[in-house]
């Protein structure tokens, strides 16, 4: 690894696992000092040998997030200045048989999620005169429909986390904040249902993926890690699909 996030501070939420998890692996690896952000502390736990430290939060709740970024600075020893937002969920329901109270769960996880931990370290780094990054995980549902695997609360969160993160670009380069967000494909996670049909999803993989393969949760975690460093420093507002070429079709 390059060395490159050498003497900076992140905090990955959904850090436990999945997405969040290998990018946290990267962030060390890279040189950085992470502290994971979850709601579930049994995977904390299991977590916490790969040497960041594990804070427990629930990302809908305003005042367990401002707290849990508080927390990070301390064990950081400074603000964070670099933000992943991984933490999400994922759920299918046709549109009529969706439930308001599942919309809201979905929107309140990915999208509310999203905008309280931006704001909290953002607020953290304004507040200290410090620059930072903030990468958001949106997905490739936040910019195609699919028909076959109905999820219009988790399409339509993540179409908003993409707005999101342009608004944050916009309202935070002054403050030399930048925002991003990766928008993954079919990556091979415990989130993933593509494969619960092993005949369907490896037709699906042959005819609606390029590269005819899974993505791995190291390779968004690897466009993340570009994102959140200075290799990346002219790049703010930007959505990065790592999809093997589903968007492209």
């Amino acid at each position: 690894m390059s060395g490159r996030m050498a003497g900076r501070r992140a905090i990955i939420t959904g850090g436990a696992g999945g997405i969040g998890l290998a990018c946290a692996r990267r962030l060390l690896a890279e040189g950085a000092e992470a502290v994971l952000l979850d709601r579930r502390a049994d995977a904390l736990t299991a977590a916490a040998g790969i040497g960041a430290a594990p804070v427990a939060c629930d990302v809908k709740d305003p005042g367990a997030v401002a707290a849990a970024v508080t927390r990070a600075a301390g064990l950081l020893n400074g603000p964070a200045d670099v933000l992943v937002n991984a933490a999400g969920v994922y759920r299918i329901a046709p549109l009529l048989d969706l439930t308001p109270e599942e919309w809201d769960d979905v929107q309140a996880v990915n999208l509310r999620g999203t905008f309280l931990a931006g704001r909290a370290v953002a607020a953290a780094l304004i507040a200290a005169g410090r620059p930072g990054a903030i990468v958001n995980i949106s997905s490739t549902a936040g910019l195609v429909a699919d028909a076959a695997e109905p999820s219009a609360h988790y399409n339509a969160s993540k179409a908003g986390v993409l707005a999101l993160t342009r608004q944050m670009a916009a309202e935070w380069a002054p403050h030399g904040i930048r925002a991003n967000a990766v928008c993954p494909g079919v990556i091979d996670t415990p989130m993933l249902r593509l494969m619960d049909d092993p005949v369907a999803g490896a037709a699906y993989l042959r005819t609606g993926v390029p590269q005819g393969r899974l993505g791995s949760a190291d390779e968004v975690a690897a466009a993340v890690a570009f994102l959140a460093s200075d290799d990346a420093s002219y790049l703010t507002g930007a959505a990065v699909p790592v999809d093997g070429g589903v968007t492209a079709i």
